[in-house]
């Protein structure tokens, strides 16, 4: 019977190992250097990505409303796949909180935080601190207004909008009642922080500007007197 060879795998000792032969890699000087990964391109491009589809989601949801701005149509919009959409944002709840962030003149920043960032307790005029007041409710509604009937849509459907837009709402008021504070100089009447609540909102800022077509600028000049009137000082 024949015998298999066997065929060394090893060095059997130390001192073998010291005569084995090894494979030594040698470097080619000639090869071209391997150049480490860089994927700041991808993300760049997903980056674009992710800017198409809000871009499309801003001009959507105010023209078309929550309930016919969809995943689907705000992904033709943007010219990507419904699963990109979702995966890059989750649900339409999402997708709208993005649009108005990306909107926002305060990078969507909570309105209280956003109104106590004036400090406008540092101004010790009135008159500047009102002029300031009616330049942010503008600078605010101008670019969010127009996405407040769609939360309200959306709040009749989806509980998580409806916790949004409560939250919202309560912020308001909460900047209102500061407001209040700022611009008054003795007993207010009652009613003074609702009638400025009032005069704030963003569907009033939607009736008069786009609907009945005032100006910007008249918006804010009858703002002013506004707020003056609503929270002049009680006499008597």
């Amino acid at each position: 019977m024949r015998s298999r060879r066997r065929w060394p795998t090893g060095p059997a000792s130390t001192a073998d190992a010291m005569t084995w032969p090894r494979v030594v890699r040698v470097e080619d000087p000639d090869a071209p250097t391997r150049r480490p990964y860089d994927a700041s391109g991808r993300r760049a491009a997903a980056e674009q990505r992710r800017q198409k589809v809000v871009d499309a989601a801003a001009e959507l949801f105010p023209t078309q409303g929550w309930r016919a701005t969809t995943i689907a149509s705000v992904a033709a919009e943007a010219g990507v796949s419904p699963e990109l959409v979702t995966k890059t944002f989750g649900g339409k709840q999402e997708l709208l909180m993005a649009a108005m962030r990306s909107r926002s003149f305060n990078e969507g920043l909570p309105l209280p935080q956003a109104f106590a960032a004036m400090r406008l307790d540092d101004e010790p005029d009135r008159e500047v601190r009102l002029d300031r007041i009616v330049e942010f409710v503008l600078a605010s509604l101008e670019p969010m207004a127009p996405f407040v009937p769609v939360m309200v849509q959306g709040a009749d459907r989806d509980p998580r909008m409806r916790a949004v837009l409560d939250a919202a709402r309560d912020g308001h008021l909460v900047a209102t009642q500061d407001l209040v504070r700022l611009v008054s100089t003795g007993p207010l009447d009652p009613d003074a922080i609702d009638v400025v609540y009032l005069l704030t909102r963003a569907e009033t800022y939607l009736t008069l500007v786009p609907q009945r077509g005032w100006t910007p600028e008249r918006y804010t000049t009858w703002l002013r007197r506004a707020i003056d009137d609503a929270v002049r000082p009680i006499t008597g």
